[in-house]
């Protein structure tokens, strides 16, 4: 007999103008690009023969505007959670990223998931709690649904730490804009596990 499960696949949002130039956004925003309008319709078309059911997003402008462009070639509803929010990067918010390497912490911050944070931030680990127990929630209340989740670069990389997936990489290599990953929840065990893992 086949166990329970919700099954998840965490897109993070289109290209911004900020990404396009390395800027650190965090909690800030901008808007996307035409390239990330066109990775939005990717997402989409990628997942032609997954059935989506549900679009899930973070509150932030970016993450809606990519939902919503998902949402416009599929007649799903879209609901909005909080806690799918981007990792708070505190002081280093709207910094350049290539300017933020010999600050103290940096490699702690960007290329694993610790305890470390940026002044007035958020740690690693407390970003993939808070995307782990935002994915609970949903998954309660879904249960064995098909579901895209549009959330951020850092808040996936810190949530698949959680899975035991190599986190030493940045948001900018390995979880790219318009990237999927797919993620299954067990709900006999409350268990997360990555599709293909």
């Amino acid at each position: 007999m086949e166990k329970q499960k919700t099954c998840f696949y965490l897109a993070r949002h289109g290209e911004t103008q900020w990404n396009k130039i390395r800027r650190l956004q965090g909690r800030l925003d901008s808007s996307l690009t035409v390239a990330g309008k066109n990775q939005a319709t990717q997402i989409v078309e990628s997942l032609s023969r997954a059935e989506i059911e549900l679009i899930v997003s973070s509150p932030l402008g970016r993450a809606k505007s990519t939902a919503e462009l998902c949402r416009s070639k599929i007649s799903v509803e879209l609901k909005i959670h909080d806690l799918l929010v981007e990792r708070h990067f505190g002081d280093w918010q709207s910094s350049y990223f290539d300017d933020l390497s010999d600050k103290e912490h940096f490699e702690q911050v960007f290329f694993q998931v610790t305890e470390h944070a940026p002044p007035r931030g958020e740690s690693g680990l407390e970003c993939g709690s808070r995307i782990q127990q935002a994915l609970s929630d949903i998954a309660q209340s879904h249960s064995e649904s098909k579901i895209l989740v549009v959330t951020h670069g850092d808040a996936i990389r810190c949530f698949m730490a959680t899975l035991a997936q190599d986190s030493h990489c940045d948001a900018y290599s390995q979880y790219g804009n318009g990237k999927i990953f797919p993620i299954n929840y067990c709900h006999q065990f409350e268990r997360f596990t990555s599709v293909g893992s």
